[in-house]
């Protein structure tokens, strides 16, 4: 405040100085701003286009991300980084919301290393909203509770969203229909390894090679795997194993393959005609891993 003697008047006049109120406000207004937009999640990244998730707790940010169109009308969104992927199939390119259970949503799935978690049906909740599709690119949100492996274990999205995907544009490809070897549709291999039953819930029999064709058979749970190769032409009889060469096995526990020291390998019966083969075999690993017990029967 300053005071000032007015001499024609003899009067005493009071001028007030403010501390110039509006710079002060907006220094403040922008302090706020500053506060508030520095202190937001940093787990939300804009990339350009993106797909991302929080996956058990866990920030999922895909590095390949897709839409993609099929003829049949199917809109398949899926996305992966390192040894995880996701994806959800759509019948429909229309914005909206759609939950899982209506006929629009299907076929979600989360992939971790070796195990895959899926929608159930009555078990699993979820949602796909598409917000917005433009200049063929489509944006929206996701969620999904409780898929599930195969040994019952959950998984679930959370604050899932997907930005300016490009749509690219999918052919079904056509698969010629076969007739299926009915040695197939119950083939089946089982072991004891270190004492413990290893019932295999996914297996194979398949030819390769051109000329002195093998058949490799494989089969493995979610932690161990055992593959037996031998010719193709093999008929009834005892043979044995080593860890390469015509007759050959190994082992597998949690990804580390090792390979036969000694065992034998029993064909039973090999139908060439049918593609019908069943056998039993016996062999220890370089690791020390005792396999016993083995049998098999398969078509390919």
């Amino acid at each position: 405040m300053f005071v000032f003697e007015s001499i024609s008047y003899g009067k005493t006049v009071i001028f007030h100085k403010s501390p110039k109120p509006m710079i002060k406000i907006t220094t403040q207004l922008l302090a706020i701003y500053c506060l508030i937009f520095t202190s937001c999640s940093t787990d939300v990244e804009i990339n350009d286009p993106s797909l991302q998730a929080k996956i058990d707790g866990q920030l999922f940010r895909s590095l390949s991300k897709k839409a993609v169109l099929y003829d049949d009308g199917t809109l398949v969104i899926s996305g992966s980084e390192g040894d995880k992927s996701i994806s959800f199939t759509l019948s429909t390119t229309k914005t909206g919301s759609y939950k899982i259970g209506q006929e629009t949503l299907s076929q979600v799935s989360f992939q971790k290393e070796q195990t895959k978690f899926v929608a159930q049906q009555g078990e699993t909740v979820g949602e796909v909203n598409i917000t917005e599709i433009h200049n063929n690119e489509i944006s929206g949100n996701f969620y999904f509770e409780n898929l599930k492996n195969n040994n019952g274990s959950t998984s679930n999205f959370q604050n899932g969203w997907f930005y300016r995907l490009p749509i690219e544009i999918g052919v079904i490809e056509e698969v010629t229909t076969q007739e299926i070897n009915p040695c197939l549709l119950n083939a089946s291999l089982t072991a004891t390894v270190d004492g413990f039953e290893m019932v295999t819930d996914d297996h194979s029999a398949r030819l390769f090679g051109v000329d002195d064709a093998s058949i490799l058979i494989k089969a493995n749970t979610d932690e161990d795997e055992i593959e037996i190769v031998f010719p193709s032409n093999v008929a009834a009889g005892e043979y044995s194993l080593t860890g390469s060469g015509d007759y050959s096995a190994t082992y597998s526990e949690r990804k580390d393959k090792s390979s036969v020291v000694s065992g034998s390998l029993v064909i039973t019966q090999h139908d060439l005609a049918s593609k019908c083969i069943s056998g039993t075999f016996e062999f220890e690993t370089r690791s020390g891993a005792q396999i016993t017990e083995g049998i098999f029967d398969f078509g390919y």
